[in-house]
This record gives structure tokens, C-alpha cells and sequence, in this order.
């Protein structure tokens, strides 16, 4: 049970921290709050994007990680702690994998802006 319930707080916290800057996103770039990493504090409209979507994915993450933690309950509970761990895992390795491909793909489109506008 102890498993299940691990899993059920990892998804309510994700769910919460993606509401929480879905509600009230940093207005400015900071090291502080907000999806940090080097690509979305190095450009305002980058780092905008970074956490738009970052939270509506957090929210949508913690929402499956949660699932993942009730499915727990019918399982042993070290399988159920497992689970619980790996889908909390994935599930943060997909919001950066995610948001660092969408930020990369906004850097080529404004780098191609730029020398079509230079040339």
C-alpha cells in the first residue's frame, strides 16, 4: 500500500507544480521558479514557451503518475513502489526531453528569422 500511495503523492505533487505555474508563470527569467535549464532562460519568448508547456505537461503528467500510483493497490508493494518510481522517472525525463526539443525547434525558427532578415 505504502507503494501505491508513494506514486499518488509523486502525481498530485507534479499535477500541483504544473498548476502552480500554469496559474502564476514567472514574469521574468530566474534561477529560482519556473522551468529552468540554460536553452529557456537564455531568451524571453524561449523561456515563455518553456513554461507554458511545461506546466500544461507537468499537469498532464501527474494526472498518468497518478493513475500509475492507484493501479498500485493492486499490486505487491514493492512492485507498486517500482512502478511508482519509474513512472515518476519517465514521466520527468519525457517534460525535459519534451521542452528542450520544442525550445530547440523555437531557436531554429528564430535563428532562420534572422538571417532571412539580415540577408
Amino acid at each position: 500500500m505504502a507503494g501505491a500511495v508513494v506514486g499518488i503523492i509523486c502525481g498530485v505533487c507534479y499535477f500541483i507544480l504544473g498548476l502552480m505555474v500554469y496559474k502564476k508563470p514567472p514574469k521574468r527569467i530566474n534561477g529560482i521558479y519556473g522551468y529552468r535549464t540554460p536553452r529557456a532562460m537564455s531568451h524571453p519568448e524561449l523561456w515563455e514557451e518553456a513554461q507554458r508547456y511545461s506546466a500544461n505537461l507537468m499537469m498532464q503528467f501527474g494526472v498518468i503518475i497518478t493513475v500509475f500510483g492507484i493501479i498500485g493497490f493492486w499490486l505487491t508493494d514493492v512492485r507498486a513502489l517500482v512502478l511508482s518510481l519509474v513512472a515518476t522517472g519517465f514521466y520527468t525525463f519525457r517534460l525535459f526531453t519534451r521542452v528542450e526539443g520544442r525550445l530547440k525547434q523555437m531557436q531554429r525558427v528564430q535563428q532562420q528569422e534572422q538571417k532571412e532578415q539580415g540577408a
